[in-house]
């Protein structure tokens, strides 16, 4: 009886990490051939009043390229506002933006600057509501961050979709910009390629479970953050499907950014990223399933929580493939694939602390095995009330 637990257990931990990675997008794939339809774009349709949104946290390396950048976009300065939140810095991030501010024409640069570091979803609670009450001409806030480079079209073709009334949320692309000795950066453009496809289904079904932190925008009306510190590119776009509008993805507006320059820089990343979006999966999953938003719920499930419960179903296949090892050579087979593949994890990972590139034999197991064991430490520290801070992880 306890040998046919194990294997119901083995089995159905193997077929719910197969379903997440394999079944889930191809039920996706359905889903947009039947139901998808193109986004409707009127290119006669004036122009918006947009608020360009720049959060920062100890930017001041970045923060003057950022404003550049955001001066050189190919969008009316009569009908742009750029916006430099400055969260609580300990440099001059908030010194060198308001010089940029009086020394450079174009579009408006407006710096507030909040005493106290309280996170970034914060910083922009209170960076939308201070335009609300000073700004009531803003129809769409874009965000962006200070470490991203944007198209000089970028913005001008975020704004396109917004002609349909029914779009609440548009969200652009990252590319990153990937020096040759950087392998953890090779592993993240794989990583997003497969993201981007997901996100490319979703849009066709107006239904973006999450944008791109670098370029996205929501209209001043959608703006429904779950909270003070629940309102980033995850849980804005998320949060317009559930309140009826449509979220969609712009291809062709493009945004670069740096990737992390090893995989222990991209760990942390992924655990601040991971902590901050797991509870808030849970919240915004249940607000789907509560206001009738079915698919918006089916995409969160399948697509956020059970992603986050992989290295759960990793630990017992692990397990039990060694409990049930007398019990079928297939399962002596299955333990031996998948000790050597975390012991080449390992292997990557002290290779990278020891100051060396690892091996490309090394990147994928090290990859994997680093993204679920940030999912694996965020759920263990939201279980026991731990709070997520925002850190500068480059």
């Amino acid at each position: 009886m306890t040998e046919l637990v194990l294997i119901w257990v083995f089995w159905v931990s193997l077929a719910l990490g197969i379903y997440v990675y394999f079944i889930y997008p191809i039920i996706l794939a359905i889903l947009a051939a039947i139901f998808g339809r193109k986004i409707r774009i009127d290119e006669s349709a004036d122009l918006p009043h947009v608020a360009l949104l720049i959060a920062c946290y100890n930017e001041e390396s970045e923060i003057e390229r950022k404003l550049e950048n955001s001066g050189q976009l190919d969008y009316p300065s009569d009908r742009l506002l750029v916006v430099v939140l400055n969260d609580g810095s300990k440099d001059a991030t908030a010194d060198i933006a308001r010089k940029y501010a009086a020394d450079h024409d174009g579009p408006k640069v407006e710096v507030l600057d909040f005493e106290i570091n309280r996170g970034k979803p914060s910083a922009i609670y209170h960076g939308v509501e201070w335009l609300k009450e000073n700004h009531p001409e803003i129809e769409i806030v874009a965000f962006t961050d200070a470490n991203a480079r944007l198209a000089v079209d970028a913005l001008i073709i975020l704004m396109l979709p917004f002609s349909d009334e029914k779009v609440g949320c548009a969200s652009g692309l990252v590319r990153f910009e990937i020096p040759d000795n950087v392998p953890s950066g090779d592993m993240e453009d794989l990583y997003w390629k497969y993201e981007t496809m997901l996100k490319r289904l979703s849009s066709r079904l107006g239904s973006l479970p999450g944008g791109v932190g670098s370029i996205f925008a929501v209209r001043v009306e959608a703006y429904h953050p779950i909270s003070e510190k629940r309102g980033d590119d995850f849980e804005l776009p998320v949060q317009t499907v559930i309140d009826g509008w449509r979220a969609v993805l712009i291809e062709d507006c493009r945004s670069y950014e740096p990737p992390s320059y090893d995989f222990i820089t991209e760990y942390r990343r992924k655990l601040r990223i991971t902590g901050q979006m797991i509870p808030s999966a849970l919240i915004l999953w249940w607000r789907a399933l509560t206001n009738g938003r079915h698919l918006v719920a089916f995409q969160l499930c399948s697509h956020k929580l059970l992603r986050y419960l992989v290295p759960f179903y990793q630990i017992l296949l692990l397990v039990i493939s060694a409990l049930l090892w007398s019990a079928s050579p297939f399962y002596q087979v299955a333990f031996l694939v998948q000790v050597i593949f975390y012991a080449l994890a390992a292997l990557g990972y002290f290779v990278e602390r020891a100051g060396m590139k690892p091996p490309k034999i090394l990147h994928v197991p090290l990859y994997f095995t680093m993204v679920n064991m940030a999912s694996f430490v965020s759920i263990i520290r939201a279980a026991t009330g731990q709070q997520v801070t925002w850190v500068r992880n480059r």
